[in-house]
């Protein structure tokens, strides 16, 4: 029985599923991690299609559905646990892994960081998400839905929604529609994104209709925040929901070199 408590909405409708994988480039020399297997259909799609695939699964009483799948495919292994404390470095061997997943909707932001935070080992994630969610990861600048889960996930992905998905194509049928977002990850930015720069950035959004001057002031301190606005060219009405994300790295970088001031 699916579980409420752990948002549990299982797509049981072969087509999309194997428009899923299609979608997500599965090929015979991937290695796939899935997060949250359920029932097992996109894990059977997947195996159908990838060289490997690990399915994570946090839900022991599905063990019956699922445990089986490993005779029928050997190139499955299915794994019981809670996917935040997995380390998906143990997958690849040294190969960068895709991450195909119909996401618990409750848990999606620590999963989108949970994988923006593996970066180094993962290729491109692929993941079925709310889609207001969907639309904020792949929002640009002057949207309503744009912020720094935007910025956070296009600084270190190219980011895309695939597919939409409408409740009756899920068991039981969520409250709202949803996405299939594409995140293919940066070779460049790898090491670039850390705690600190999304505290940042997540600061810069905290009051996101205010102008962004005063956020930075009292982080940075009046001095530094004037030399930022000179250098970017900002103007004093600035907010942060106009300015593009690689434009946040820049600041970033900027207000951080050297010793910051005091307010």
């Amino acid at each position: 029985m699916l579980k409420k408590s752990l948002s549990q909405h299982i797509i049981k409708d072969k087509n999309i599923l194997k428009k899923m994988v299609s979608l997500a480039q599965v090929e015979r020399d991937d290695v796939v991690v899935e997060i949250g297997a359920g029932h097992g259909d996109l894990t059977k799609a997947l195996a159908e299609k990838a060289g490997r695939v690990y399915a994570v699964e946090l839900d022991g009483s599905f063990r019956n559905r699922l445990d089986p799948l490993e005779d029928q495919y050997k190139n499955l292994k299915i794994i019981y646990g809670n996917v935040l404390d997995v380390p998906f470095g143990q997958f690849g061997c040294g190969k960068s892994i895709k991450v195909v997943a119909n996401i618990p909707y409750k848990i999606t932001a620590p999963i989108l960081f949970k994988l923006i935070g593996e970066r180094p080992v993962i290729h491109s994630a692929y993941l079925t998400v709310q889609r207001e969610i969907g639309e904020r990861i792949t929002s640009r600048p002057f949207s309503r839905s744009y912020g720094a889960l935007s910025v956070v996930c296009q600084l270190v992905a190219g980011t895309k929604i695939l597919l939409y998905l409408k409740p009756g194509l899920f068991i039981p049928p969520p409250k709202v529609e949803s996405a299939y977002v594409a995140m293919v990850f940066k070779n460049e930015e790898k090491d670039d994104m850390d705690e600190d720069m999304t505290g940042f950035i997540k600061a810069c959004f905290e009051h996101k209709r205010k102008q962004l001057r005063q956020a930075l002031v009292r982080r940075y301190g009046e001095k530094k925040t004037t030399s930022l606005y000179a250098s970017m060219c900002f103007p004093p009405s600035v907010r942060a929901e106009e300015i593009e994300p690689e434009r946040f790295k820049m600041m970033y970088a900027f207000l951080n070199s050297g010793d910051k001031d005091n307010p």
